[in-house]
């Protein structure tokens, strides 16, 4: 293979691997369309056009590597061509003549005394100190599961922002003329009555789903919990920021038990809050 070739082989290579550059630019575009298009049908599609462009920045950079890769296991594998060794013509080397060398006279020389070697002082290796066991990595908690309500898709969701977030603040059976918790706790008494949970958020768009799930011992309360788009609901329509609250009042009325609440914002946990009826 002609250097000429191998030098248009490489360059094509190169190119190839240059304009790998735009589906992955027009593969990153549709991924982002797919994220926040408004509409489930458009970010499907978007979803579908991003796959196959990422699909031809994969084979572009392949195509480059094996135009590389040929030529040199071609010009490997093929003989090369049989060096040709010219012929040495020997000439003749004329006979040195040997000349009469003198015997050298010998001086005599003093034999030196041997030394007496001193004694070695043996070496002293110092023992390395235990270093100390360092603690252990603390392993992280898992992920809360949230319930079956939130891990079913809506159609008409939106994705939320990364800024969204929903803080919780207190606990109350009651409420003032403002809407503001009265003698908020974690202790509350049995029987017929709603429990308050306050809390703050910001970065919220309508129609971003929130999850709120009640448990009473561990188990579900699904009379109290259920997912709904934000803004979307009669009742909860409250903004991108602010503070408000959720209550919920069991139908055979508050059981004594340990009672935890869960607030998500589509399968990410924002927070959770305890309490105890006794």
């Amino acid at each position: 293979m002609s250097a000429q070739v191998l030098v248009f082989v490489r360059w094509l290579a190169y190119l190839l691997f240059a304009l790998t550059l735009i589906p992955i630019g027009l593969a990153l575009a549709e991924f982002t369309k797919a994220r926040r298009a408004a509409y489930y049908a458009v970010r499907r599609a978007a979803f579908s056009r991003a796959t196959r462009w990422l699909l031809v920045s994969a084979v572009l950079p392949s195509v480059a590597i094996v135009l590389l890769l040929v030529p040199s296991f071609v010009a490997y594998v093929l003989p090369s061509p049989p060096t040709v060794t010219p012929l040495l013509t020997s000439t003749p080397t004329p006979t040195p003549v040997p000349v009469p060398s003198e015997t050298p006279i010998t001086t005599p020389t003093a034999t030196r005394r041997p030394t007496a070697t001193p004694p070695q002082i043996p070496t002293i290796t110092p023992t390395r100190r235990p270093t100390a066991t360092p603690p252990p990595i603390p392993t992280p908690t898992p992920t809360v599961r949230p319930p079956d309500t939130a891990l079913t898709p809506i159609p008409s969701a939106l994705p939320a922002r990364e800024d969204s977030r929903i803080q919780l603040l207190a606990l109350a059976t009651q409420v003032d003329a403002d809407g503001l918790p009265v003698d908020p706790g974690k202790e509350f008494p049995p029987g017929h009555h709603l429990v308050y949970l306050f809390f703050q958020h910001e970065g919220m768009d309508a129609g971003v789903p929130v999850t709120v799930a009640w448990y009473q011992e561990g188990e579900l309360l699904e009379v109290c919990s259920g997912t709904w788009l934000w803004d979307l609901v009669e009742g909860r329509v409250w903004g991108e920021q602010g503070q408000t609250s959720v209550t919920c009042q069991p139908i055979a009325g508050w059981q004594l038990g340990n009672y935890e609440i869960r607030v998500f914002i589509e399968t990410r946990l924002e927070g959770i809050a305890q309490f105890v009826i006794k």
